[in-house]
């Protein structure tokens, strides 16, 4: 599933590059830090490092109770759709931030030249900060493989949208908008939400009776007795 995530919805990707250039070179992205910066810390705080923290915990906590814990079938399955699908965009995510060495919003002193600072090279500014937002690409790529995945569930779905939503402007305004700037976050939902969502898809063609062409990879769980495993496939 590794390679196949990066079919149809490459667009996505190079929409996510297309939008962070456009953002960050018409100040969009100085614009949304400043107002980050000047509102008020204790009120944004509350509102948004709910958000912050979810998007830390939720890509293992979620798909691990998921297949790990539950006992329900449909669960364990959800869990391994979800699991995959956060595996590829954390992957995905930390050879970016390492390659683009953007440098991250400073609450006192940001300009339109901090905004489009990038340094290009290899883990010049390591993984924690940088584009595009880790938190906002394992979210959305967690929250569209499940929706996809539940697409006849319209709550689901729903529900998957507005955590999604909720993380990346968490990443964005809370912590006085240190951590992200916006076309981080805009880049990190377009990329993850394509993950996601061609995993996902995979997965509900899979238990439809419409499974993929063409050659790809899959792991899927395997549940025997009181056992649960994964089985790594190869099609070609």
């Amino acid at each position: 599933m590794l390679w196949s995530a990066f079919g149809w919805p490459l667009a996505f990707h190079l929409v996510g590059g297309g939008a962070t250039y456009l953002l960050s070179t018409n100040d969009v992205d100085l614009k949304v830090a400043r107002f980050a910066a000047r509102q008020n810390e204790l009120a944004f705080g509350i509102a948004f490092m709910p958000g912050m923290m979810a998007g830390t915990f939720f890509p293992f906590l979620v798909p691990g109770y998921m297949y790990f814990f539950s006992g329900n079938k449909t669960l364990n399955n959800t869990g391994a759709v979800a699991a995959q699908a956060t595996a590829v965009a954390f992957l995905y995510n930390n050879i970016l931030k390492a390659i683009s060495g953007r440098a991250h919003p400073v609450a006192d002193s940001n300009s339109g030249s901090l905004s489009r600072d990038f340094k290009w090279g290899f883990f010049k500014r390591g993984v924690f900060y940088g584009w595009p937002s880790g938190h906002s690409m394992t979210n959305a790529a967690l929250a569209m493989s499940i929706a996809s995945y539940h697409r006849d569930n319209p709550f689901v779905v729903a529900g998957c949208g507005l955590f999604a939503g909720y993380v990346a402007t968490s990443m964005v305004l809370g912590a006085k908008g240190e951590a992200h700037w916006f076309s981080d976050a805009v880049a990190g939902v377009l990329m993850g939400a394509s993950i996601g969502w061609y995993i996902g898809n995979a997965f509900y063609r899979e238990k439809n009776g419409a499974p993929e062409k063409g050659m790809r990879v899959t792991v899927a769980p395997l549940f025997y007795d009181d056992q649960k495993g994964l089985v790594a496939s190869l099609y070609f």
